[in-house]
């Protein structure tokens, strides 16, 4: 058979019109899938993110504490465990040095036991820690977005994989809390807290969850123990 020049041609344009035919919606779909804001799920709505946070059952977190006080010419770090109940939530500093507090809805409790030092503060509000209102009102209070609303202006957004939680209390004080940043890796908890007091002042924790529901109730247990030396 002889070689048909004009055919050959013929048929490899047909079947590039076929093969264009296929690909471009699948293409087309590609990039509509790549523009997509992944970080905008259900999961992360101002709704879901709150619900999320109120302590349900006990969580037990390690920590990384940095405080930048202008009194002090470097950071302060601490690191230890954080573990969050519905009755209590438990901070078990384990450097620079050993250091416990046990907050519950009516007392703080710190227990320096290098110091031999034990202090007790009565709060006013369950669960009010002076320093970190806005905080353990997330984990703690009551009457949700409605509640939160009364006392702070929320600021919700989703970037680059993560959500972000910004209270800023419509009332300051000349020592409290000016704003409070909580943030976490998309449908997760939350991993790092910021806190900023007016005096220029301002903590970070860095969080990372370590164990849930029954096998944190017995970290919990065990984090205690020294509270049956005292």
């Amino acid at each position: 058979m002889l070689f048909n020049k004009e055919r050959y041609l013929y048929d490899l344009c047909a079947l590039a019109r076929v093969f264009l035919s296929v690909w471009k919606p699948v293409n087309l779909l590609l990039f509509a899938i790549a523009v997509l804001p992944a970080t905008v799920t259900a999961q992360d709505t101002l709704t879901a993110v709150l619900q999320r946070l109120r302590v349900q059952e006990t969580l037990h977190f390690s920590y990384r504490e940095t405080r930048t006080l202008q009194l002090l010419a470097a950071p302060w770090q601490a690191t230890g465990d954080l573990y969050t109940s519905p009755r209590q939530m438990v901070i078990a500093q384990q450097s620079p040095t050993p250091v416990l507090t046990v907050i519950s809805a009516g007392r703080m409790l710190h227990i320096d036991s290098t110091q031999d030092l034990q202090r007790s503060l009565k709060l006013e509000q369950p669960f009010a820690v002076p320093g970190m209102e806005p905080f353990m009102q997330l984990l703690y209070g009551t009457g949700g977005q409605t509640e939160l609303e009364q006392h702070y202006t929320l600021s919700f957004d989703t970037a680059a994989q993560r959500w972000s939680l910004q209270l800023v209390p419509q009332q300051h004080t000349q020592h409290g809390i000016i704003r409070m940043q909580l943030s976490g890796a998309s449908g997760r908890g939350p991993d790092r807290l910021l806190l900023e007091q007016a005096d220029g002042d301002h903590t970070e924790w860095q969080l990372s969850l370590l164990s849930q529901g029954a096998a944190a109730d017995r970290d919990l247990q065990q984090a205690l123990e020294p509270l049956l030396d005292h």
